[in-house]
């Protein structure tokens, strides 16, 4: 008899930690005065999404899923310690959206009409899911250290100086990784990766005519890489300036694109016959 209540309890505890496992990581509760007003799951048990709003009728929007830190890279936006926590930030239409990584899951919280990461929602979740992005910063910060000296013992080879700028840019040291990319490309003008990576990091510092100088040159010497001609088309798109959008779009369909990209450059070329984006106001510079 004892026997049998032990193998019980035992599959009692057995499920109850199944349960705990698939728990998910969206919080089922009020947060501070944010009232949770609806929660779902995703495709997974590392996936799910949950929206919260507080009296006044302000959200915070929060998206889970399973991913790698290398998800939360650059496009994520320029590092920011919020609690003494290292999260990354960029503007998401009125408002930002904050992302970081912890364990195995990328972790995403959209706050509209604020300026900068804040809030109780995104303090809880940084509570219950510490980001791991400040191990990252530790790592990037001994690489730099060892491509400084591989940088000085091949001076003529632009690798170097590509990783390091990527490494800066990582860790928010954009006018270090610009240095790194400019240096890249007088060591190796033929570099369009050099051009191209110099192209992106312009664009998201928002120095729109140096991205677009710099994503020309990129096509220049690569003109079969759909990708360049792609971003190129956005960065004309994002200032309004309407033929060169259409040709870098044009010719990024015809380098071919993949499904996702070739649906969003027909509509927006289809946006630009049209004119519709000349009744939206050009984003700002630095």
């Amino acid at each position: 008899m004892k026997e049998r209540w032990a193998v019980i309890a035992s599959l009692l505890l057995m499920a109850g930690c199944r349960d705990r496992a698939r728990e998910s990581p969206c919080l089922r509760q009020d947060l501070g005065p944010f009232r949770l007003a609806a929660i779902e799951p995703g495709g997974s048990d590392d996936a799910c999404s949950a929206r919260y709003r507080d009296p006044a009728g302000r959200e915070a929007e929060v998206q889970v899923r399973r991913g790698s830190i290398l998800e939360v890279g650059e496009d994520a936006g320029p590092p920011f310690t919020f609690e003494n926590q290292r999260v990354r930030s960029r503007p998401d239409g009125d408002g930002v959206r904050v992302s970081w990584h912890s364990r195995s899951r990328v972790f995403e919280v959209r706050l509209p009409k604020a300026h900068e990461p804040q809030g109780p929602v995104l303090r809880a979740y940084l509570l219950h899911h510490p980001s791991d992005l400040e191990e990252e910063a530790a790592v990037l910060e001994d690489e730099v250290q060892s491509l400084r000296n591989d940088s000085r013992d091949a001076p003529r080879d632009p690798g170097p100086h590509m990783k390091l700028a990527r490494n800066y840019w990582k860790l928010g040291n954009t006018v270090m990784a610009a240095q790194e990319f400019q240096i890249a490309v007088s060591v190796d003008p033929d570099c369009a990766e050099c051009y191209f990576e110099m192209g992106r990091l312009y664009r998201e510092l928002r120095h729109w005519d140096l991205s677009i100088r710099a994503l020309r040159k990129a096509a220049a010497l690569a003109p079969a890489e759909a990708r360049i001609w792609l971003l190129l088309g956005d960065v004309n798109y994002d200032v309004h300036n309407r033929q060169e959008a259409e040709l870098s779009y044009r010719k990024a369909l015809a380098a071919g694109l993949a499904a996702d990209d070739a649906e969003r450059v027909r509509k927006r070329l289809t946006d630009l016959a049209d004119g519709k984006f000349m009744f939206e106001p050009l984003p700002k510079g630095p």
